[in-house]
């Protein structure tokens, strides 16, 4: 691996960074509930927003863990007044994620010169259906889900299992989320972090941590 450490205009030297962590959900891929709300209202659900759908779902509680898929699903047949079988249900609860085809391939440029890994805010129905469908064993090093290990971003928590599982140091890492609470708690921890707003953006700020990322 190829050190990336330079000095800086100003005389500093940049991080050596080794390791990049991305965010999966609005960072690799993206994900909207514009398909998934329609089918449960016409189902007869009556629903608010998003915040009000996790809330009556028990979503939190799902992405820690704490319920298991069938108590989730069950949740959401709970609102309707004419019910789906599990398999109809599943396949409408993974309906809502589209790739992000520039951040996928910054993905991978990014595993030649440094490891790369995923740490994601996620539920064990999703988790699966995204690593089959976006290959995330091909995309990445290694991953967390938060619902494996009962920690949720931004608790330090889950950056400190992520240091432990990757084996880096925290000032190795450089961190990807479109949340700004994940990336301070991130930096809260040492770490580099980019708060991701569109592909060009977050390219330009790895180029300027030292990494090597040619137009594409």
């Amino acid at each position: 691996m190829s050190d990336s450490r330079g000095a800086t205009a100003n005389g500093f030297e940049k991080p050596s960074i080794g390791h990049v962590v991305f965010d999966l959900g609005k960072v690799l891929v993206d994900f909207s509930y514009q398909q998934l709300f329609p089918l449960l209202r016409r189902r007869g659900a009556l629903l608010h927003d998003v915040d009000d759908f996790a809330r009556r779902v028990g979503l939190i509680d799902y992405e820690h863990g704490r319920i298991s898929s069938d108590e989730f699903l069950q949740g959401i047949n709970a609102l309707l007044s004419a019910p789906l079988d599990q398999a109809e249900l599943k396949n409408a609860w993974c309906s809502i994620f589209t790739p992000m085809p520039q951040m996928l391939s910054l993905a991978r440029r990014l595993r030649t010169q440094a490891r790369v890994y995923i740490i994601s805010n996620t539920s064990e129905i999703h988790w699966d259906h995204l690593r089959e469908r976006f290959l995330l064993a091909d995309l990445c090093d290694d991953a967390i889900a938060s619902y494996e290990i009962g920690h949720m971003k931004p608790a330090a928590a889950i950056y400190s299992v992520a240091e432990e599982r990757f084996g880096f140091a925290p000032e190795e890492v450089v961190f990807i989320d479109d949340r700004l609470e994940n990336v301070a708690g991130a930096q809260a921890c040492g770490w580099q972090a980019i708060h991701h707003q569109n592909y060009g953006q977050t390219r330009d700020a790895l180029i300027d941590l030292g990494l090597d990322l040619p137009a594409g």
